[in-house]
């Protein structure tokens, strides 16, 4: 979870397990439907959790995967205290080693059997900025493990863009997100919140060596994919 991400879903970070809730609808079956489909992923013995302040991930993942170590990355100390904080209260023994980083500074001395990010991309500007992320976590991953992500994906040049949040302000204001934290959110485009449509986010991974994406999850703006790494090519 970024700093950018703190300003986005409420000034406390403390508050951000009901706040986030609010703004995303459906934001725990993101959660549960990957931890579902890592059921059938054979290894599961490390994973890479990108932004994991707040502490879902590693609370969701951790109750139904208690063996497996996590390494929990976050550039905003204060969202990964917060994380800790959570796990702490709910008892979960798990091996975490935790990183107050930008990911491209974390030393990675095994790759990882299955990465995660969600709701990370969007408050990176420029494409470049994005591809350099995905390919880290790519880089970071054995050949043939998966990578679970979601962002906010819509292009803010088109005419529909407005709709979306018209759409999307229903949503939150009837799940109590107040009218002015609304007007925070809605003025956060093109600032702090810099999305890409969902096409060129495919068109990313396919670039940094995920042959395969699929979608899994989709509320308004938020998709949800589950990527696949290439193996790597042999030679003859």
């Amino acid at each position: 979870m970024t700093a950018q991400m703190q300003s986005w879903h409420n000034p406390t970070v403390y508050t951000y397990q009901q706040t986030i809730r609010q703004k995303i609808i459906g934001y725990d079956l993101i959660y549960d439907l990957m931890t579902n489909m890592l059921q059938n992923v054979p290894c599961k013995e490390r994973m890479l959790i990108v932004g994991a302040g707040g502490g879902q991930e590693l609370q969701t993942l951790g109750r139904t995967f208690p063996l497996t170590k996590f390494t929990a990355v976050d550039t905003s100390s204060s969202m990964l205290q917060l994380a800790k904080q959570l796990i702490n209260q709910l008892h979960l023994p798990l091996d975490i080693d935790w990183h107050s980083t930008d990911i491209h500074s974390l030393k990675i001395d095994e790759p990882f059997d299955i990465a995660v990010c969600h709701l990370v991309l969007h408050f990176l500007e420029g494409l470049d900025e994005k591809k350099a992320l995905l390919k880290k976590i790519a880089e970071s991953l054995k050949d043939g493990s998966v990578l679970f992500l979601s962002s906010i994906n819509t292009d803010l040049t088109e005419p529909t863009f407005k709709q979306q949040l018209r759409h999307w302000q229903s949503s939150m204001l009837q799940n109590g997100i107040s009218q002015h934290d609304w007007q925070r959110f809605e003025q956060s485009f093109g600032v702090t919140t810099h999305p890409i449509n969902i096409e060129t986010l495919v068109d990313l991974l396919h670039e940094v060596g995920f042959t395969t994406v699929i979608p899994y999850f989709k509320s308004h703006m938020i998709d949800a994919v589950i990527a696949t790494k290439e193996h790597a090519k042999r030679g003859i």
